[in-house]
C-alpha cells in the first residue's frame, strides 16, 4: 500500500507545486480503476457509472421493468433519479426537498411515491408528456418538521413505503414515532394509523406478493413486524438478526422465502411464509472469522429466483449468492463498488446490476481557481459536506467467469485478514515493544489515558512547529497554522519531548460518526444514512442508543467484558451533574456501558459550563484519590473539547482563548499523570474526533494527535500512516482487547511511536502564553453568525455551521483580508498511473459573503 507520503511526492511532481492538491474525478473511469480512500482502503467500482447526489437509499424498479427509480437523500440536494434500464444512463433528475428511502410504483407504472424524510409528506410524481413531474404531496397531519413549534405533533422521519397488489393503499412508516399508516394513494386519506413498540425505528415496509400481509423491519429490535393489511394490527413478530434493514420475498414459491438483511450481524436472515420460521443465516463477510464491518444493507433478487445480490456497505461490495438450494446458500463472490453502496437492483432479464454507491468514490474534486495552488489564498472550493457524491453503476453479471475476478479485486482492496486480529501485521518480534505483538501478550502499559479532543486539523496546530533547535520538523505549513506554539505551548512541548504525528487521519467525517469511530471503530447503518441529513439542515437524526450501539459495542464495553476497570470523564455521559458536590470518586450514569463509570465531579464542572482547567481539576482530584487507594481504573477515556471554541460570538471567549485553556487543561492533566505513582506503566493517546475539515495543506482529515508515555520514543517523528482507529488498536493490544470490528483490526498500530524501554521523566505544564479571559467584542469577524449557532453541546452544529464556524475563526485571527484556504484532499491515482487531480478552474470563493457583518 502506498503510504500517505509517497502519494503527496507523485502529486508534487504532476503538479509542479510544493503541496499536494487532493481530490477525486467527478465521474468514475473505466471498469475496475482504483480509487483509494482517506482511511487506507481502496474501491475499484465494476461497470459504467453515472454521478449522482450522494446517500442512493430508495431503489424501485418499474412494473414494465425498463426505469429504475432511485432517490438520493443525504447531504447534497436530495433527488429523484430515473434509470433507463437498457443503458443506464439517468434520463430524469427531479427535484425534492427532503427524502429518504421510501419509494414505490402505481401498478401501471404511471406514478412514483416517493417518502419525505424529515417532512410529513410523501411526494407523488406522474407521467407526463416530458416524462414524470410533481403532481401533488400526501400530507401526515399528526406530524412535523419541528415538533418544539407544533408541541401537538410528533417529529416526522417518513422511511420505508410500499403499494398494495391492488394499487388502493399506500403503506408509510415514520420511523421517528415508531408509526405506521395506510393511505389512499389518492385522497391521501388516512385508513388506518399503528404504534410499534417505543423505539422499534421501522425502516423499510414491503408488501407479501400475495397481499397477505404487510412486513415492516424494525431496525431497534432485530425483528420483522408481520401488519394485517386492513388494520396494521400485529398479527406476529418474526426475529431477525441485529438492524433489519432491507426485505426481498423469493418470486413464484409457496411456501416461499423472505430475504431480511441485517446490518449489525453482517448476515441474511432468510424466513419460510407464511409462518416465519428461520431457514438459514447467510454469512456475507468477505472471510469467515471477520469481526464486524460488513454491513449489508440492501437486496435484490434474479428474476429466476437462484442469485441473491447483497449491497455490503462497509466492505464497498456486493456479495453474490446462489440461493437455488433452500436452506444451503452459498456465497458465490464479490462485485466491487464504489464507496459505501446502499442500493441494488436487477434487471428484468437478470443480465445487469445496477448498484447505489452511496458516497460515490470518496469526495469529488474542489479545485481552485488556478495551479499551483496557494495554500493561503485559495479560492472557489467546497466544503466537505458539499463533495460528496453517489454513483449508479451497471454491471453486466452474465459473465460467471468475470465474477472470479471482481471477488480478487474486493479482496484486494481491503487491508483486513483473519490472519491479523491476532497478530497484527508487520507487528515486531515479541517483546521488543511495549505495544504487544499478539493480543493477549503482556505489556508494562497497565494504564491507559485517551483523550478525545475537537475539530482541528494539523496544520491549524502544527502546521509552525519547530524541534528543540528552533528548526522546522514534520510536513506542516505555518500560513494555515492558527493555533500556533503561542496558543498551545503544551501541545507543542509534549510533540517535541515524545512524538510528533503528522501523517494521522481522522476515520469520520464529522462528530456524529466522528465519536462512533473514536470509541467503536464503527459507524452503524442508521447513523451513516441520517447525519448527511442533520448537518445538511434537513432534520434531526431519530436516534436511540439502541440503533446507535457498534455491533461489538464501545471499547469499555470490551473493557467489562474482559473484567477490566474503566470510567469515562464526560465521554459519552450526557446525564446532568449532582446538585451537590460530590463524594470523592462519585460515580453516574453514561451510555449503557457507561452506567456507574462516569465521574459525577466531571460532570457537574461541565453541567456548570465549566472551562477546561477547572474539568482537567475534578480529573485531577480523583487522581489523587486513585493513589490513596491503589486503584486507578484500567481504562480511563475523556472529553476535553473547549478547543471547539465558540466562534466569534459576542462576549464569548475569543477562539485563541478556548484553544489556550484547552491546552493549559492538557498540559495539567499530564504532568498530573506523570507525577503519580502510576506513571511507569502508563500511557495516554489525544486525539481529534474529527478534523471537521479545517485548513491543511495535505488533507482536510489530517489532525493533531499525541501519544506520552514512559515507554513512548523521545523527541521522535513518526510518519506512519495511522487512523483514529490506528490509535484504538494500539489501547486493545496494551489491554489485551480483541479488535471491534475489520477498521480497527486492519489499522496499524503504533508500534513505531514506541519502544521496549521505560522513561518516566516527569512533565512540567507550560504556563499559557496569551490571556485565557479575553472577549469577543461585538464587532468581531463573523459575531452575528456566530451568535446564531448552537453551542450547548459540541456537537449540536451542522456542517454548515462548521464551515462558518471555521471561516470565523480564520479570519478572527488571520485578517479579514486573507483568503480562506481550500480544503485540501491527498492524491489519488488510478493502477493505469492516471492522475485523478482535477484540472477545471471553479468560480472563485466570494469570501465576504460569510463575514456576518
Amino acid at each position: 500500500m502506498r503510504t500517505m507520503r509517497t502519494v503527496r511526492t507523485m502529486a508534487r511532481i504532476l503538479l509542479g507545486a510544493a503541496v499536494a492538491l487532493a481530490v477525486v474525478l467527478p465521474t468514475a473511469g473505466g471498469d475496475g480503476e482504483t480509487y483509494r480512500l482517506h482511511n487506507g482502503w481502496k474501491v475499484t467500482p465494476a461497470g459504467k457509472h453515472e454521478t449522482t447526489g450522494d446517500m442512493l437509499l430508495g431503489c424501485a424498479l418499474a412494473p414494465d421493468g425498463r426505469t429504475l427509480a432511485l432517490t438520493s437523500a443525504g447531504y447534497s440536494d436530495h433527488a429523484l433519479y430515473l434509470v433507463d434500464v437498457a443503458s443506464g444512463r439517468v434520463r430524469q433528475s427531479l427535484p425534492l426537498e427532503r427524502s429518504w428511502n421510501g419509494l414505490a410504483w402505481s401498478p401501471d407504472g404511471e406514478t412514483i411515491y416517493v417518502s419525505g424524510g424529515a417532512s410529513p409528506r410523501v411526494a407523488v410524481f406522474s407521467r407526463g408528456s416530458a416524462g414524470f413531474e410533481r403532481a401533488r404531496e400526501l400530507l401526515l397531519p399528526d406530524l412535523t418538521v419541528d415538533p418544539k413549534k407544533e408541541t401537538d405533533k410528533g417529529q416526522a422521519y417518513v422511511s420505508g413505503l410500499a403499494l398494495g397488489p391492488d394499487g388502493k393503499t399506500l403503506y408509510v412508516a415514520n420511523i421517528a414515532t415508531d408509526a405506521v399508516y395506510a393511505l389512499d394513494p389518492r385522497s391521501g386519506a388516512i385508513k388506518a394509523r399503528r404504534r410499534l413498540e417505543t423505539g422499534a425505528r421501522p425502516y423499510c415496509v414491503r408488501v407479501a406478493p400475495d397481499g397477505s400481509a404487510v412486513y415492516v423491519t424494525e431496525w431497534a429490535l432485530s425483528a420483522v413486524a408481520a401488519l394485517d393489511p386492513a388494520t396494521l394490527e400485529t398479527s406476529r413478530t418474526l426475529a431477525t438478526g441485529r438492524h433489519p434493514n432491507d426485505i426481498q420475498f423469493e418470486p413464484g414459491k409457496s411456501p416461499a422465502r423472505m430475504f431480511v438483511s441485517c446490518g449489525n450481524d453482517d448476515t441474511v436472515t432468510v424466513l419460510e411464509l407464511p409462518g416465519g420460521r428461520v431457514k438459514e443465516q447467510i454469512r456475507v463477510s468477505l472471510t469467515a472469522n471477520a469481526p464486524a464491518g460488513t454491513t449489508p444493507n440492501a437486496l435484490a433478487l434474479s428474476g429466476d429466483g437462484t442469485a441473491l445480490y447483497v449491497a455490503n456497505a462497509d466492505n464497498n461490495a456486493v456479495a453474490v449468492v446462489d440461493i437455488s438450494r433452500p436452506g444451503s446458500s452459498r456465497v458465490r463472490g464479490f462485485i466491487p463498488t464504489g464507496w459505501y453502496p446502499t442500493a441494488v437492483a436487477v434487471s428484468p432479464d437478470s443480465k445487469r446490476l445496477f448498484i447505489g454507491s452511496g458516497k460515490g468514490l470518496g469526495t469529488r474534486p474542489n479545485p481552485v481557481a488556478q495551479l499551483p495552488i496557494s495554500p493561503v489564498a485559495a479560492l472557489g472550493f467546497e466544503y466537505i459536506g458539499k463533495m460528496l457524491a453517489g454513483l449508479i453503476s451497471t454491471v453486466d453479471v452474465s459473465d460467471d467467469a468475470r465474477l472470479a475476478s471482481y471477488t480478487r479485486q474486493v479482496l484486494g482492496n481491503t487491508p483486513y485478514a483473519d490472519s491479523i486480529v491476532e497478530r497484527p501485521a508487520r507487528a515486531p518480534r515479541t517483546g521488543t515493544n511495549a505495544i504487544p505483538s499478539r493480543v493477549g501478550d503482556p505489556s508494562p502499559i497497565k494504564y491507559v489515558l485517551y483523550i478525545i479532543k475537537e475539530n482541528r486539523t494539523y496544520d491549524q496546530v502544527f502546521g509552525d512547529f519547530k524541534d528543540a533547535a528552533g528548526k522546522p520538523r514534520g510536513n506542516g505549513d505555518p500560513n494555515l497554522t492558527l493555533f500556533g506554539e503561542e496558543v498551545t505551548p503544551n501541545h507543542h512541548e509534549l510533540a517535541r519531548q515524545y512524538v510528533l504525528l503528522d501523517n494521522i487521519y481522522c476515520s469520520g467525517e464529522v462528530s456524529a460518526d466522528g465519536h462512533p469511530w473514536s470509541t467503536g471503530a464503527y459507524v452503524t447503518d442508521i447513523t451513516s444514512r441520517t447525519w448527511p441529513v442533520q448537518y445538511s439542515g434537513k432534520g434531526p437524526q431519530p436516534l436511540t442508543e439502541r440503533v446507535s450501539v457498534p455491533p461489538a459495542g464501545y471499547i469499555w464495553d470490551l473493557c467489562a467484558r474482559m473484567g477490566l476497570s474503566y470510567r469515562s470523564y464526560g465521554e459519552y455521559v450526557h446525564a446532568p451533574g449532582p446538585d451537590s458536590p460530590p463524594e470523592p470518586l462519585t460515580s453516574i450514569d453514561g451510555a449503557t456501558g457507561l452506567r456507574g463509570h462516569a465521574s459525577a465531579a466531571w460532570q457537574r464542572a461541565k453541567a456548570a459550563a465549566r472551562r477546561d482547567p477547572e474539568l482537567a481539576a475534578a480529573f485531577i482530584a480523583e487522581l489523587r484519590e486513585f493513589e490513596r487507594n491503589g486503584s486507578l481504573p484500567r481504562f480511563m477515556i475523556m472529553s476535553l473539547g473547549e478547543n471547539h471554541t465558540k466562534g466569534t460570538r459576542p462576549g464569548a471567549f475569543t477562539p485563541r482563548a478556548c484553544v489556550a485553556s484547552n491546552d493549559v487543561a492538557l498540559g495539567r492533566i499530564v504532568e498530573a499523570c506523570s507525577r503519580s505513582k502510576f506513571w511507569s506503566e502508563m500511557a495516554i493517546f489525544v486525539i481529534e474526533d474529527d478534523a471537521q475539515n479545517g485548513p491543511d495543506h495535505v488533507d482536510a482529515h489530517r489532525t493533531t494527535a499525541l501519544v506520552i508515555s514512559p515507554y513512548a520514543r523521545r523527541r521522535h517523528l513518526d510518519s506512519t500512516f495511522y487512523t483514529t482507529v490506528s490509535i484504538l488498536r494500539t489501547i486493545e493490544l496494551i489491554l489485551g482487547l480483541q479488535p471491534m470490528s475489520q477498521y480497527d483490526a486492519a489499522a496499524t498500530p503504533m508500534y513505531l511511536s514506541f519502544g521496549a524501554r521505560g522513561e518516566a521523566t516527569p512533565y512540567g505544564a507550560l504556563a499559557a502564553r496569551i490571556d485565557l479571559t479575553t472577549i469577543n467584542p461585538p464587532d468581531a469577524y463573523g459575531a452575528r453568525a456566530s451568535a446564531a449557532l448552537d453551542f450547548s453541546d459540541y456537537d449540536r452544529l451542522t456542517v454548515e455551521d462548521e464551515d462558518t464556524l471555521n471561516r470565523a475563526l480564520w479570519h478572527s485571527i488571520k485578517g479579514a483580508d486573507v483568503p480562506y484556504p481550500a480544503p485540501v484532499r491527498r492524491g489519488l491515482f488510478a493502477k493505469s498511473g492516471r492522475s485523478l487531480l482535477a484540472s477545471k478552474p471553479a468560480n472563485a470563493d466570494d469570501d465576504d459573503d460569510r463575514r456576518g457583518k
